[in-house]
């Protein structure tokens, strides 16, 4: 019952969790913090504990964006943990020039990705344009850049 309330925790970056509001938790039955109500959810099972390290050691090398602690994360043992942890851990050796060239390099695609979703929830809420020309005029009238050349007869 703890693990199906308190999953989100669990995928909560550690340093991001809450150690001084106390809030009153009715499953425990009394007032904890966040990192009380996860330090109690892993002395559930040890394999979930070291899962939770084994994700938080990744996520902190990713978040400061070190490489080096990320490939000394992949040389480590990891036959305690569960398949679906080493299925995650094969394709991350996979894949580490990639990774080590998101990590390394300031590029990104998260704004060309933000662009595309405004222009799907566009195309969602229009209802349909009368021609594709006053859809891309709508388009840039929203972002309030030129994106397409003029190319209308008139």
């Amino acid at each position: 019952r703890h693990l199906k309330k308190y999953w989100k925790l669990l995928q909560k970056n550690q340093s991001k969790l809450d150690f001084e509001k106390r809030l009153w938790r009715s499953s425990f039955r009394t007032y904890l913090t966040e990192t009380e109500v996860v330090d109690r959810l892993l002395a559930y099972d040890d394999e979930l504990k070291s899962g939770y390290t084994c994700y938080q050691d990744f996520l902190y090398a990713v978040q400061t964006r070190d490489f080096a602690r990320f490939y000394a994360l992949l040389d480590e043992d990891f036959c305690r943990l569960p398949t679906y942890y080493q299925t995650t851990i094969g394709t991350f050796k996979k894949y580490k020039n990639e990774i080590k060239n998101a990590l390394e390099l300031p590029y990104s695609n998260g704004p060309l990705e933000c662009l595309n979703n405004h222009i799907k929830v566009l195309k969602r809420n229009a209802y349909g344009f009368r021609n594709f020309y006053n859809f891309k005029l709508r388009i840039s009238l929203c972002f309030g850049t030129i994106l397409f050349q003029e190319n209308r007869k008139t």
